[in-house]
């Protein structure tokens, strides 16, 4: 696995560097990339130009390419919806969560409780996102062509819709707080896991997932520090996602304490067990 993922990222990283260089010349400068606010869909439309000899055959190309990105997102959120239902599913067996999201299917042996429980909740979330940055969040009101039809809900007046936080920039830091967490903690438990085991080996159980764990610990510290290290960088979204992520992790420690306490369970091991403690008889 290690080494299929250095591979990967190595081969990618390569194409795109010589890739990006290659097509970077008098016609089209840094300068012009960086700012233009679609860089890639420029590169697209020269190409495009070039191919097939039009600029209207070049917009149609870079449409396309539009169009594969847009169904690697829905991939991309479909694969993250597995996961999250795998790791619900897991917990509800785990009688961490409620017993219900450790139900499977009847007929395709899915964890379809958890599956769409998942994706109503990505969906509002969306819905909301979405509607909060099409106002005009970043960096400010919507266009005059685009106000009548989106201002004329009368939730807020355009000038409010400019002065709220980036709503996108939130959900991906809340995201990917989440994430960092979630793989540092695999790294730390990996460390531990391995730690007595025979198959110990101090490169691939110790150097990796210190690695990892360092490397996902200044990902969230980024969070703090930032806004005053980037020049331009908002404070409001990193903090605000920081602030969902404590209540969302304070609500999960009432909720682990309160249902230990129900079912008697230990919070904290006092002592390991012994693999017959763990295999019924």
């Amino acid at each position: 696995m290690l080494l299929s993922l250095g591979i990967q990222g190595i081969f990618c990283y390569l194409i795109e560097y010589f890739a990006a260089n290659y097509f970077l010349n008098q016609g089209y400068t840094m300068t012009n990339a960086a700012g233009s606010g679609a860089p890639l869909g420029d590169m697209m439309v020269i190409v495009g130009t070039w191919l097939f000899g039009s600029y209207q055959a070049g917009r149609a190309f870079m449409l396309v390419q539009a169009l594969t990105v847009f169904l690697a997102l829905i991939g991309t959120t479909l694969s993250c919806l597995s996961t999250g239902a795998r790791v619900t599913y897991a917990m509800g067996r785990d009688e961490e969560m409620p017993a219900h999201f450790g139900m499977l299917h009847g007929k395709t042996l899915t964890p379809y409780r958890s599956i769409w429980i998942l994706a109503a909740i990505s969906a509002v979330i969306g819905i909301i996102t979405v509607s909060l940055y099409l106002g005009g969040t970043t960096p400010s009101a919507l266009e005059p062509k685009f106000q009548n039809l989106w201002y004329g809900f009368g939730v807020f007046s355009p000038e409010t819709y400019a002065k709220l936080p980036n709503s996108l920039v939130i959900v991906t830091l809340v995201s990917n707080f989440g994430t960092f967490l979630l793989y540092m903690m695999t790294c730390l438990v990996a460390m531990v896991a391995f730690r007595e085991h025979k198959s110990f080996n101090g490169f691939k159980h110790l150097f990796i997932p210190l690695f990892g764990l360092v490397a996902n610990l200044l990902c969230m510290l980024f969070y703090l520090v930032g806004p005053f290290m980037v020049a331009g960088m908002s404070v409001k979204e990193p903090y605000i996602a920081l602030g969902a992520c404590a209540v969302w992790g304070v609500y999960g420690a009432v909720y682990f304490l309160r249902n230990s306490k129900a079912k008697a369970r230990a919070v904290m091991v006092e002592k390991p067990g012994s693999v017959a403690d763990r295999v019924p008889a």
